[in-house]
């Protein structure tokens, strides 16, 4: 009984140094673009292209999931065009995107790690602005509309991440996901308006920490 026991808490010892042994932190920058617009009861809005860059942090272990978060600086918004009104502008939204997301890697290890990603993603409005805006006609000047959006941005993304080894504890990614905003980003709850994002980025990791 007593010999189970000792040969028990050595395997469970071993199996934890073996685990730990397979624990990896990394992080990098993230550069890419956005295509976004917004959704809701106004079907006016139509696609526009915005930066987005910054940088993440990503944990994963010996099995088949880890976990990553981003901080990025991210430019959001959509064109606006009603042809019967003769009206149009570009509504620019420009956040602080902080994404937390779960992975899972098709595949243990290896110089080709892809991995799906999924989880919640707030944004911080860090100023917004509309441009080229007509009204019936008429061209109206640039104007900064921070008190017509809502300063906090909830929403969900998921994605793809092709995961490639350039050497030793450095990879080169590729990175594509899908952003929903899930609250209404203005402070009039009328037209209800919601943020709809696909970004590209390609990013660079680097292992930071202990090297097991």
């Amino acid at each position: 009984m007593r010999r189970s026991i000792v040969l028990g808490m050595m395997l469970l010892v071993t199996s934890s140094s073996t685990l730990l042994a397979q624990q990896r932190w990394s992080a990098g920058p993230r550069l890419g673009v956005n295509i976004s617009s917004l959704y809701g009861k106004s079907s006016y809005y139509n696609a526009k292209v915005g930066l987005v860059a910054g940088g993440f942090v990503s944990y994963s272990s010996i099995n088949h999931f880890g976990i990553s978060a981003d901080i990025l600086y991210s430019q959001r918004g959509g064109k606006y065009d009603q042809p019967s009104d003769r009206s149009s502008h570009t509504q620019h939204l420009n956040y602080l995107e902080i994404p937390v997301v779960a992975r899972y890697y098709l595949n243990l290890s290896g110089n080709f790690r892809p991995n799906l990603f999924i989880g919640p993603s707030l944004g911080i409005l860090l100023n917004s602005k509309r441009t080229n805006s007509i009204y019936q006609g008429q061209a109206f000047p640039d104007a900064k509309t921070d008190e017509e959006f809502e300063p906090l941005d909830l929403g969900g993304t998921a994605g793809f991440q092709a995961n490639f080894k350039v050497k030793n504890r450095q990879r080169f990614l590729i990175d594509a996901r899908y952003t929903l905003g899930l609250t209404n980003v203005r402070t009039n709850p009328s037209p209800w308006l919601g943020n709809s994002t696909v970004s590209l980025t390609l990013g660079y990791s680097f292992g930071i920490g202990r090297n097991y």
